[in-house]
């Protein structure tokens, strides 16, 4: 949990298996929508700690994202089309995040049995970069793939595999691309790590122990949390309580969680209706995840950067998330509306230890 301290102090992880072929529906459910859906790229990682002199890039088109008006009244049901799907244009953040969990309720979770693994697979783009001074530097944007394996009893052997995909994306800086080296690649942003109850890193302070109630790693965690919405919102604020638990401080957790892919199906509903709890939350598009899953995007208004949860509003699932420069970014080369960062998850169960499921 302290690498999430660690992005937060620049600040500024599915559902259930979707079912057998939602292609079509969902094809229909966007088009719905009447938005052209908009290619997601991941943003920086919370495996990734970002030293003050290293930061991101790469030249990604400039997206601008316009919130949705929300329904006046709080008694408000969600509009419907000539359908009869609900127009997620028309609806507020919370009757989207309250959707999710009714779709989510009653899920179940792919069972893991003995000898398998529960597999959770995040395609992100990380920000990189160089900082020279307060005012000079650039960043780069690196695409990069972390594969986990988690055995069936969390205190055996997990692995986790990291991969540099391409480093070459330039998003900006106080001078050219041309004397902007692209950032080392360091020993921990690449390879191959095992240990017991996922301490891959065991010199790392504070140190990673199993059955940890307080790491959303460690099924200890999941254990702990209430399962309705009023208890869980507590538990987000308490989660926050040194940071002020204030709305952005608490979606950043709340999203961090989830796209730890370790929450178990009948915690979900309630986790989407502690969300919807959050002040200030908005409906902001229709979106298009790395893996070209189809989303809704909700997210919180922010000067320096706008994080969005993407949820597939046909199965209620987490899929991802994405990062949007705000009108004052912490990198002061970055444009407003600029794409700053995405992730993509995916969940299974493997067989083997190293190997990804069979598709």
């Amino acid at each position: 949990m302290h690498e999430l301290d660690e992005t937060l102090e620049l600040l500024h992880r599915d559902a259930r298996t979707a079912p057998a072929d939602l292609t079509a529906a969902r094809a229909r459910l966007m088009a719905e929508l009447d938005t052209a859906p908009v290619p997601l790229r991941p943003r920086r990682a919370r495996r990734f700690a970002l030293p003050v002199a290293a930061a991101v890039a790469g030249v990604v088109a400039v997206t601008v994202v316009v919130a949705q008006p929300e329904p006046s009244g709080p008694a408000a049901g969600p509009a419907v089309t000539s359908s009869g799907a609900p127009d997620i244009r028309l609806m507020s953040a919370a009757q989207v995040l309250n959707r999710a969990a009714d779709l989510s309720v009653g899920a179940v979770d792919q069972p893991v049995g003995p000898g398998q693994f529960k597999y959770v697979s995040e395609h992100t783009w990380v920000q990189r970069g160089v900082w020279s001074s307060e005012t000079t530097g650039y960043t780069y944007l690196w695409e990069q793939q972390i594969d986990r394996w988690i055995p069936a009893d969390a205190h055996d052997v997990w692995q986790e595999n990291r991969k540099i995909l391409d480093t070459g994306k330039f998003l900006g800086g106080t001078m050219p691309q041309s004397q902007a080296p692209v950032p080392e690649v360091t020993k921990t942003d690449q390879g191959q790590w095992q240990g017991r109850c996922g301490d891959f890193f065991p010199k790392s302070k504070p140190a990673k122990k199993c059955d940890d109630p307080t790491d959303w790693d460690s099924p200890a965690f999941y254990a702990t949390l209430p399962n309705d919405p009023a208890g869980m919102y507590a538990k987000l604020q308490d989660l926050t309580k040194g940071r002020g638990s204030t709305p952005a401080v608490m979606f950043h957790f709340g999203i961090e969680i989830l796209r730890a892919g370790q929450m178990p199906a009948p915690l979900r509903a309630s986790w989407y209706r502690a969300l919807a709890k959050i002040p200030g939350m908005k409906v902001l598009a229709a979106e298009t995840n790395l893996d070209g899953r189809s989303g809704v995007a909700l997210g919180l208004d922010d000067s320096h950067e706008i994080t969005q949860l993407i949820i597939d509003p046909v199965t209620g699932q987490f899929i991802g998330e994405r990062a949007v420069a705000g009108e004052h970014p912490d990198s002061p080369w970055i444009k407003p509306g600029t794409e700053t960062g995405a992730s993509a998850i995916t969940t299974g169960v493997a067989t083997r230890l190293g190997e990804p499921p069979a598709k």
